[in-house]
């Protein structure tokens, strides 16, 4: 018979044998290395620094989650950015069985406006369901299919829900935003479409089907899938643009504002060099780089 000694040394060993970390373990693989966008950012400020106007930036790598801005708080008029969160308000409610993207609004003379848009071609009288309101005011960026949803809506909720989203510039009486907070409504219109709830597609599927594809997307290679929603405001020169990139190895969302410019002719180079320089930055980080908090 084994001593009671033997025994327990026995057990001794086969305990440290099963809690040694370092037996038999295999090799943990090393994080992956976070892209540093510092000489991105860098470069970015030195350019814009140097053009005439304002202009104000930011910049959300959907893989890494790193993020980054150029005068991303301060303020510039939102003109047709609003319809953004307006959009994404309007398909949270119908998600939640709130509103019914079926039910038809009558167009009446107070929603008259000019500037951009189709229905200022049909006149009062028509009667247009909320998805179809939805989708002119977004593909074509129309400020009656915009003023006929914001009559069932209520601007006020419209606003609270912008702040309930964490917005930093949101006035009652001034349509105005910033940088940071269009880019937080891109990001939330993503988060939606990957959601399963509803609809949850539709808002998405207007943005790529855009119209206005004259700023961050006009310089990208041919077939870049981009999903924007610009914004005018000429007696300000102001020319802004929101946009998700569906970039083919690391997609991004990138915002720029501008106000007080020499003009659209001016502000569209320097838009446009700013897309291209982002767009090629991307494609010079390594695709693995900091892929642990996509969304």
């Amino acid at each position: 018979m084994l001593s009671k000694k033997f025994l327990f040394v026995l057990t001794l060993a086969v305990l440290l044998l099963t809690v040694n970390p370092t037996v038999d373990q295999p090799a943990r693989k090393p994080a992956s290395p976070l892209p540093d966008y510092g000489p991105l950012q860098k470069n970015i400020y030195v350019y814009l620094t140097e053009q005439p106007g304002i202009y104000g930036l930011y910049f959300i790598d959907l893989n890494s989650g790193q993020e980054f801005g150029y005068n991303a708080m301060t303020p510039f008029h939102a003109a047709s950015t609003f319809k953004l969160p307006m959009n994404l308000h309007l398909y949270l409610e119908a998600s939640r069985g709130i509103l019914d993207l079926s039910e038809s609004l009558l167009f009446k003379e107070k929603h008259l406006e000019g500037g951009t848009g189709v229905l200022k071609d049909e006149g009062p009288g028509f009667r247009y369901s909320i998805s179809q309101l939805s989708g002119y005011s977004v593909i074509h960026s129309d400020n009656i299919a915009t003023n006929i949803l914001l009559e069932k809506l209520d601007r006020q909720k419209v606003k609270d829900f912008m702040r309930s989203l964490g917005a930093r510039v949101v006035n009652n009486q001034s349509n105005i935003t910033c940088p940071y907070d269009l880019a937080l409504y891109m990001r939330r219109i993503l988060e939606f479409s990957r959601s399963r709830a509803p609809g949850s597609n539709q808002l998405l599927n207007h943005l790529f089907n855009a119209r206005y594809k004259d700023r961050i997307p006009a310089p990208l290679p041919a077939g870049a899938r981009v999903a924007n929603k610009i914004g005018s405001w000429p007696p300000e020169h102001t020319y802004n643009d929101a946009a998700y990139i569906v970039h083919p190895r690391r997609p991004y969302i990138l915002v720029i504002n501008s106000k007080e410019t020499p003009g659209y002719g001016q502000t569209l180079p320097v838009m446009h060099n700013i897309s291209l320089i982002v767009y090629e930055y991307q494609s010079s980080v390594r695709q693995e780089d900091g892929v642990n908090k996509a969304l």
